[in-house]
């Protein structure tokens, strides 16, 4: 017999002997006289037998709980595993072709001569916007769910200083632009070439954005 099924036996004899001394106390005179030791005595046992069952029936359920958080936690690393970002730190496939683009010009050479003023990269860098995101330690939330930027290179320095994992995605219209793996108690950084618009930022891991973990990017 379980520990659970001893707890409410015990719990039901203890009810039904309340009733019955009760319903006793009031009909027999002089109740319960000389057997108030034996009363005394049948309460004790079953309230410790009680209190004894409870507390062995919660160490089972906590065990329990505990193992299917385990099984969980494994299942969310299997899941993560199958996944990944190939292009950590940008918007996936651009920037690629634009660096090999690049790379055959700079092979053939100069077409014609650079225009007077400000190079390509250091308008980039005028326009680059650099922004801090962290996660919260001991909740499933950012510490900021609004971000604004510049239009050009937009630049998150991502900081989770707590043992589960997070990381940042970067999406619009449901078209994911850059992310990375998602890492605990450390920092990581993305990257992406974006337009004058709204984005969304989220954690992928596994029900953190449903639980809150996103926020508005507003770039101008």
């Amino acid at each position: 017999m379980s520990n659970e099924t001893l707890f409410y036996v015990c719990g039901v004899v203890l009810a039904v002997s309340a009733l019955v001394v009760t319903f006793a106390g009031l009909k027999v005179k002089g109740f319960p006289g000389r057997a108030f030791p034996l009363v005394i005595i049948w309460f004790a046992v079953f309230v410790v037998g009680a209190t004894t069952f409870a507390v062995k029936y919660s160490a089972e359920e906590q065990e329990a709980r505990a193992a299917e958080l385990e099984e969980a936690g494994e299942a969310i690393e299997e899941e993560e595993g199958t996944g990944g970002f190939q292009n950590e730190g940008g918007a996936q496939g651009g920037e690629t072709e634009e660096g090999e683009k690049e790379a055959e010009e700079g092979e053939e050479g100069p077409k014609e001569e650079e225009p007077v003023g400000p190079t390509s990269e250091e308008k980039q860098q005028e326009a680059s916007t650099t922004l801090d995101l962290a996660a919260d330690p001991t909740a499933i939330a950012f510490d900021k769910t609004e971000l604004t930027a510049k239009a050009g290179e937009v630049t998150i320095d991502f900081s989770n200083p707590a043992a589960l994992e997070h990381n940042v995605v970067i999406e619009k219209d449901g078209k994911e632009l850059a992310g990375f793996e998602p890492i605990t108690e450390g920092e990581e950084s993305l990257s992406a070439d974006l337009e004058a618009g709204a984005y969304t930022y989220f954690c992928s891991v596994p029900g953190h954005e449903e639980a809150g973990m996103k926020g508005t990017l507003t770039v101008e």
